[in-house]
């Protein structure tokens, strides 16, 4: 990737805002628990605030279109007359491209399938520079536009004591794993968040290469159960670690706790925040279904984990 692009990234995140959760009425419920050998996490409104609660509920503006557009050296074409008229446009047709993409890929076998959002700006963006409405300044700067589009839409911060807990668990030879509805630029937001670095890696350490699933490699999106089999099937065999030996700590009862507590998983409820906590009590499949444990701040795993 160009390394100008790469700077243009560092200085974005680098000038991110800082956002602090909005405490829940929920009280923490937490004891020792001497059996779990690996811990798991999500990502949007568990390890990270989202300024939105989660990935996929992102505020999509003209606003933000118009600056991502900037920030990548993408420039409209003196044959848009109306360019306001233009980004609603474009906009709908990003929003139509998702709907049909989920409708079109949704089977019994795979219930929740995963975009991958650069494809689907590349599709817009080429067609309109096909059709002389955008000029583009290389074959990078979609990618640009996409990462600096989508922060934009659904602003991000690391979440109290992320860190400090992560790299604790790490050092306590935890292994450590990742189960997140995302896209490419969340490795590398987390990578910068975590290591204060910019890298196309999709290795995020000190997460295990092989118990991080991000939706977008997989082509299926959380509640999938395929993802949780996947981790556990990856768990037992490089670890021998076995389902009630790990702990998933997520934000969403219908996203994190059901799909978690169906492969056997323990689990820890995050409800540190009032933007992303996901209770759905209309949802009747989770009629029955509890937490393990119940967190407010992240630094309460350190009362679980023994």
């Amino acid at each position: 990737m160009e390394r100008n692009y790469l700077q243009y990234i560092t200085k974005f995140l680098s000038d991110s805002s800082e956002m602090m959760p909005e405490p829940t009425l929920l009280k923490p419920l937490v004891e020792p628990d001497g059996t779990i050998k690996a811990v798991a996490f999500d990502v949007y409104g568990t390890i990270l605030i989202s300024a939105s609660g989660d990935i996929d509920e992102s505020v999509i503006s003209a606003e933000n279109f118009k600056a991502a557009l900037d920030a990548s050296g993408i420039v409209l074409a003196e044959t848009v007359l109306e360019p306001e008229m233009f980004f609603t446009e474009v906009l709908e047709e990003f929003k139509n491209l998702i709907k049909t993409f989920h409708q079109t890929a949704r089977s019994d076998c795979k219930p929740y399938p995963e975009i991958n959002i650069l494809e689907i700006w590349e599709k817009i963006i080429m067609d309109n520079n096909n059709r002389n409405r955008l000029i583009l300044s290389g074959p990078l700067c979609i990618k640009c536009f996409t990462f600096v589009f989508e922060v934009l839409s659904n602003r991000i911060y690391p979440m109290p004591g992320m860190k400090d807990v992560i790299n604790n668990l790490a050092e306590r030879k935890f292994p450590l794993g990742l189960i997140s509805n995302a896209q490419f630029y969340t490795p590398v937001i987390l990578n910068f968040f975590l290591h204060d670095t910019i890298t196309e890696s999709e290795q995020v350490e000190p997460f295990d290469p092989d118990l991080t699933i991000f939706s977008y490699q997989h082509q299926r999106s959380k509640p999938d159960a395929v993802l949780f089999e996947h981790f556990k099937t990856q768990c037992r065999n490089k670890f021998g670690i076995h389902p009630d030996e790990i702990l998933f700590i997520g934000n969403d009862m219908l996203r994190d706790v059901f799909p978690a507590r169906m492969a056997g998983f323990k689990t820890a409820l995050f409800a540190g925040d009032t933007k992303s906590l996901r209770l759905r009590p209309e949802l009747s499949d989770l009629k029955g279904i509890t937490p393990d444990y119940v967190i407010t701040e992240l630094r309460q795993l350190f009362k679980i984990l023994l």
